[in-house]
């Protein structure tokens, strides 16, 4: 059996969150911004659920067209998730070149949100989808399961964020290639998972 390239990890964050939130410009808390590292500045919550034409006012994904896709594909009316955030950087260095980022995203679901097993599940079965598909691309997964409040619909819970990291290659091209192909393995995983929401956060228009 080869050595794996890759890592996926689960962690818990100790903070909690607030969704929908503010952008930093009109006053967000720390504790409200996404629990992963290397996230600049935020905009502020896009509900691209009900109104998915506001991906194209998402700065995180402008310069990222396969991060975007996948946003675009969990928002799907069909889907049983929501995304909250999201950021993606191409980093440049003597030692090498990596991508990094990260995709936040929730249930859609008043009921499967208030329980973080249903996260874990995901996690789990995401773990044996890479190796049934024998993915081995060089690249770190993070999943971070975070306390939440949903405002909207009056319900404390969780979301989830996906870090990822390539590791540091001798190329941009290496690093973005196995950046697309992971983020491409991420939608495929998503389109395996069927759940019915009995109680929807965000009905699709």
């Amino acid at each position: 059996m080869p050595d794996l390239l890759y890592r996926n990890d689960l962690s818990l964050s100790p903070t909690a969150k607030v969704i929908p939130y503010a952008g930093d410009r009109i006053g967000t808390t720390a504790q409200q911004r996404p629990s992963v590292v290397n996230a600049p500045t935020n905009y502020g919550f896009r509900n691209l659920k009900i109104k998915p034409s506001l991906i194209d006012t998402v700065p995180e994904l402008s310069g990222d067209s396969s991060l975007k896709a996948l946003v675009s594909a969990i928002n799907r009316p069909e889907t049983c998730f929501f995304t909250v955030g999201c950021h993606s950087q191409l980093m440049m260095t003597d030692e090498g070149n990596y991508r990094q980022g990260y995709l936040e995203f929730a249930w859609n679901c008043q009921g499967c949100v208030q329980d973080a097993i249903n996260y874990f599940a995901l996690y789990f079965h995401f773990n044996k989808f890479l190796r049934v598909r024998s993915f081995n691309q060089p690249i770190a997964f993070k999943w971070i399961i975070q306390e939440a409040s949903f405002s909207d619909a009056e319900i404390d819970g969780f979301s989830c964020a996906i870090q990822m990291q390539t590791r540091s290659l001798s190329s941009v091209e290496q690093a973005e290639m196995t950046w697309q192909f992971s983020l491409r393995m991420i939608g495929a995983y998503f389109n395996t998972v069927f759940t019915e929401a009995d109680k929807p956060i965000y009905k699709p228009l």
